[in-house]
């Protein structure tokens, strides 16, 4: 059952058009992978699909409603959590009032909410008091994925999560998202560690110039010689 569908997306930034006729469908409890080179549309198409970008033409559908104009603050609200690659966190406040930042939109007590994040990435509750801006590149991303999950998403949009990471703390960060797909949540992960990707991913899409170039499951683009050569190092 299709989640989400993203049906033949025109988009940009003024008058560039960056993603030509951009299409992808998740599954209810499936992760996919979106890699490609430098300059292909990935972010512009996570950007596009939580209401960031202005939608040319085409259309997004979440659980057969189409949400394709619709506002951040609005998809919110539908099921759908962001974590962009930059400025994903506050710096000035600590891990927990992140989390807490995390569901503003909500008017009950939040403990039960921030247990759950605290269970997902178990640091986090002793560095719960310090200031976010004092963490070390991995513990902020866990709290941005812990904000992002404050309000039980369907559906989390991760944009490059392993990105300025030391090499040593890759593998816990997707360790954490096979953990939080095990919850129940569906994810979109773009990402430049392309294999380690497509290893944890149901399924692929690999972009290019703004287009669909390759689709498949995460081990038929593995196993592709023209995926590997082109986009996978050989």
């Amino acid at each position: 059952m299709n989640l989400l569908e993203v049906r033949g997306i025109v988009t940009g930034y003024g008058e560039m058009e960056i993603l030509h006729e951009v299409c992808l469908d998740l599954q209810v409890g499936e992760i996919i992978a979106i890699i490609g080179p430098n300059g292909a549309g990935k972010s512009t198409l996570m950007k596009a699909i939580f209401g960031l970008l202005k939608i040319q033409s085409g259309q997004i559908v979440l659980k057969g409603k189409e949400i394709t104009h619709l506002s951040p603050d609005r998809l919110v609200h539908l099921g759908l959590s962001y974590v962009p690659q930059v400025e994903n966190i506050f710096p000035s406040l600590t891990a927990e009032e992140n989390l807490e930042m995390g569901a503003f939109i909500l008017s009950e007590d939040l403990t039960a909410r921030k247990e759950k994040i605290y269970q997902l990435f178990p640091p986090l509750r002793e560095l719960r008091g310090r200031r976010v801006g004092k963490m070390s590149g991995g513990q902020r991303q866990m709290v941005a994925m812990g904000r992002a999950l404050m309000l039980d998403p369907q559906v989390l949009i991760l944009d490059e999560p392993s990105a300025g990471l030391a090499p040593k703390l890759v593998g816990g960060i997707f360790e954490r998202i096979s953990e939080i797909n095990r919850t129940g949540v569906s994810i979109i992960m773009v990402e430049q560690n392309a294999k380690q990707s497509l290893k944890l991913a149901h399924r692929g899409y690999v972009l290019a110039s703004g287009r669909n170039r390759f689709t498949g499951t995460g081990k038929e683009l593995l196993d592709n010689p023209e995926v590997g050569r082109l986009y996978l190092g050989g």
